[in-house]
């Protein structure tokens, strides 16, 4: 027996984290929408260590954080190996073979498996947990879950540019099985992806600024004018108003400058630097190694982890050495990225109305980069230089997702419209109320 499942979604799938919103329908018709966040990395075992949990007690697992539980096997084209994967925080810590985006060689994230990994198993996950949700119990062993997916998408600029067509391609091409192995009855789900727009990363986040309004940017204007910008006579509707901006979305492997021009993305000025926080962890550790320093520190991720948790009493000192390697190769990376947004500037500068800086990795490097940014943004402009405004990232790593989300639900509404035309002009009470939320929380 085959059940039907409706599902719609914006996944960012960042090197160093995955971000997504899926909505889902109760059988009311009432919308179910789920909020992802996870480690961009899997676990693959050939065994698995971890008994199965019961099916009784699917209600109690399914409602806690079951994307960084999760463990499937896919049988589908675009994965190599039916292997189990185990997903999230509980890949960082499990015995078996870790994988994670190469931030470091040439391969395009588009050609690496790791990413559709992520868009189905996230997919399935989000499947089971609306049918015990509705059921509240898992499906009968003689039954699949048929999903009919929309789901939007994002690549660095560099890779949309010659990717974006065969990405989408390879998801709406065929059916793809996942398996759910966390309960004793294992869980067939059979995914179908009727609808794939792929957007430039960074450019999806624009879509998401617009969409929260003059609450959100009025907190960006207030943190910049306590940088000693003054912007006399510029207020929230000036700057959302603008046609002419820049993006500066800083992620793991890699940074994105999305330029609009008159509204529209310019490809040809836009661009992806090929290094992003994730290079920073990675120079951290080999200088760790070159240096003598044992950290034990496995991967990047363990790092990422460690730093954003915060020392303990017991280990304040060995944080303090470890955020002291780290901090170097941010005063190195923050110049680069300064660098890169001059050449950028160089070719829009003259037009440019304000950049946006946001993105996972724009937190922890703030102290270092948004100084950077605002002299080199004076030093191009001089006395005209325009607002560089610098998200907080507690909630811009969210915003490409948001901004995917918007675009799918955008594209799903008007038919097969590309997700510009669809966008354009659409902005929610919703959206409205999440930027004054957004607002609230800002620095």
């Amino acid at each position: 027996m085959t059940i039907s499942i409706n599902l719609t979604g914006g996944i960012d799938v960042g090197n160093g984290y995955v971000k997504g919103i899926i909505r889902g329908e109760r059988a009311s018709g009432a919308a179910r929408i789920d909020e992802i966040d996870l480690p961009s990395a899997v676990a693959l075992v050939t065994r698995s260590n971890a008994l199965p949990d019961a099916d009784h007690e699917a209600m109690a697992k399914l409602d806690g954080d079951f994307y960084n539980e999760l463990d499937v096997s896919f049988d589908s084209p675009l994965v190599g190996d039916k292997y189990r994967r185990l997903f999230g925080t509980r890949a960082l810590s499990a015995q078996g073979a870790f994988d994670e985006f190469d931030v470091v060689g040439r391969r395009s994230k588009a050609a690496q498996e790791l990413s559709k990994v992520l868009v189905m198993g996230a997919f399935a996950a989000k499947a089971l947990r609306d049918y015990v949700r509705e059921h509240r119990a898992l499906p009968p062993a003689d039954e699949t879950l048929s999903v009919q997916g929309r789901v939007a998408l994002a690549l660095p600029i560099n890779e949309y540019l010659t990717h974006r067509t065969s990405y989408a391609t390879e998801f709406t091409t065929g059916t793809h099985t996942v398996t759910v192995h966390n309960f004793d009855t294992p869980v067939s789900v059979k995914l179908h992806f009727v609808d794939v727009q792929v957007i430039p990363e960074g450019a999806s986040a624009q879509y998401a600024i617009t969409a929260k309004g003059e609450p959100l940017m009025d907190a960006m204007l207030k943190d910049l004018r306590r940088r000693g910008v003054a912007l006399e006579g510029i207020t929230s509707a000036d700057v959302l108003a603008a046609q002419h901006t820049v993006g500066i979305d800083i992620g793991e492997g890699t940074v994105n400058f999305p330029v609009f021009t008159a509204g529209r993305f310019n490809a040809d000025a836009s661009t992806t630097y090929g290094k992003g926080y994730g290079s920073v962890l990675t120079d951290a550790l080999k200088a760790m190694d070159d240096r003598g320093f044992v950290s034990g520190f496995t991967s990047r991720k363990q790092l990422a982890e460690y730093l954003q948790a915060g020392p303990s009493p017991l280990k304040r000192n060995f944080y303090e050495k470890v955020a002291r390697f780290v901090e170097e190769e941010m005063i190195f990376f923050s110049k680069e990225v300064t660098e890169q947004f001059g050449r950028v500037l160089a070719v829009v500068g003259a037009t440019t109305e304000v950049a946006y800086v946001y993105g996972g990795g724009s937190g922890p490097v703030k102290t270092f980069l948004y100084p950077a940014l605002l002299a080199k943004a004076t030093e191009m402009n001089s006395d005209d230089a325009f607002p560089t405004l610098y998200l907080d990232s507690s909630y811009s790593r969210h915003l490409n997702r948001e901004g995917l989300y918007i675009a799918a639900e955008a594209v799903e509404r008007n038919a097969g419209a590309a997700p510009a035309q669809a966008l354009r002009g659409k902005r929610s009470a919703q959206s409205a109320s999440e930027g004054k939320e957004l607002a609230e929380a800002a620095v």
